[in-house]
């Protein structure tokens, strides 16, 4: 038997039937069937939305955020399955992503999660002084460290090369934020992923723009 069926057998030891996060009575799409029709698919839906609920709470400065990429994630990685083992693992990966977030309590213990890059924090949206977002978004991806530009613009990523972009300017920066982000910054062993929107100054050097979210992760 896999590790895999071991912990749905572990988890819902005495339980007959696993539940969905959803009422099954009213699935209409043929992927909520399929996840109702296993019972695997339907314990991992029902525990990602206690992840989705942990990340939340760890993530009080960004709920429309983590909203906006849970959508994402269930329309073009979920929906796009189009049998159980694509499900699954989709669902094994989106909660390794939020593992990091969440209490003891809701935290995965009996499986291994693959290894993913684990949600840290999300740098919300500035629109009071940012101003609004501009035109069509242009996906930016940094992979690097972490730094705390404490004389200057705030908080970057810089990746192997040695180039630098700002993840979060310090005169948009919430308290919160900037708390968690000293903390993050820390840890220079650290390899961070910047996940956001990209924006050019006057002298062409990309940032990512502060009107727009910008996730950070930890690199497993």
């Amino acid at each position: 038997m896999t590790e895999f069926a071991l912990f749905i057998l572990a988890l819902f030891a005495g339980s007959a039937h696993a539940a969905a996060s959803f009422p099954c009575e009213k699935a209409s799409s043929a992927t909520e069937k399929a996840i109702c029709a296993d019972p695997e698919l339907a314990q991992l839906d029902e525990y990602l939305a206690r992840y989705y609920r942990g990340a939340r709470e760890a993530l009080p400065g960004a709920p429309d955020c983590l909203a906006a990429d849970q959508r994402r994630w269930l329309t073009s990685v979920r929906n796009a399955c189009k049998d159980g083992t694509c499900l699954k693992n989709a669902y094994l990966d989106r909660l390794a992503e939020l593992d990091a977030l969440q209490p003891g309590v809701t935290r995965l213990k009996q499986v291994t999660l693959p290894a993913k890059p684990a949600l840290s924090w999300i740098v919300p949206a500035e629109s009071e002084n940012a101003g609004k977002p501009r035109g069509t978004p242009k996906p930016l991806e940094v992979k690097g460290t972490l730094v705390n530009d404490a004389q200057g613009d705030g908080y970057l990523i810089r990746d192997a090369s040695g180039r630098s972009y700002i993840v979060a300017m310090r005169i948009f920066v919430d308290p919160v934020t900037e708390d968690r982000l000293t903390i993050l910054a820390k840890d220079r062993n650290a390899t961070y992923l910047a996940r956001g929107s990209a924006a050019t100054d006057h002298k062409r050097w990309t940032y990512f723009e502060p009107a727009r979210c910008t996730f950070i992760y930890r690199e497993r």
